[in-house]
């Protein structure tokens, strides 16, 4: 399988255990509370991918993200953001609208840093069918809320 492919695989699959875990973690939610379902959710994430750098012979990888600009820990930041959002909100919106609004969140966002080549990325212009492809995912998140 070329790397194209697996990627794409790799991102369906990961676009189901998100939809997954939200739903775990918001039922884990309402049972510990919010920052203790994202808590024991990060410990875990954390200890299974060092793990993984450690048996594939990168662990050092881990240590050299330590020497790294500031700002390149923002994902880090970022990721906490996402596991306290899916163990806050599917208790009160549902999996599929929590999933639905980050997905749309995530393209808007993508789009913009796409479009102007932040935080590192290189310059993907925003086309016609990318800004209709947004606007219909954004729509249907919107229309999630509605039960």
């Amino acid at each position: 399988m070329t790397g194209t492919r697996f990627a794409i695989v790799f991102s369906l699959a990961a676009g189901i255990a998100g939809a997954a875990q939200a739903s775990i973690s918001g039922a884990l939610g309402r049972r510990v509370g919010t920052i203790g379902s994202a808590g024991f959710g990060v410990i875990i994430a954390a200890v299974l991918v060092i793990a993984l750098a450690v048996a594939l012979g990168r662990g050092g990888s881990v240590v050299a993200a330590l020497h790294q600009p500031l700002w390149l820990w923002l994902g880090g930041l970022f990721g906490a953001m996402i596991v306290l959002a899916i163990a806050y909100a599917p208790p009160r919106i549902g999996t599929f609208a929590t999933v639905a609004l980050l997905i749309a969140g995530q393209l808007a966002a993508g789009a913009l840093i796409d479009a102007y080549g932040w935080l590192g990325s290189p310059r993907i212009p925003v086309t016609l069918a990318r800004v209709a492809g947004l606007l219909l995912v954004t729509a249907g998140a919107a229309l999630t809320l509605k039960r």
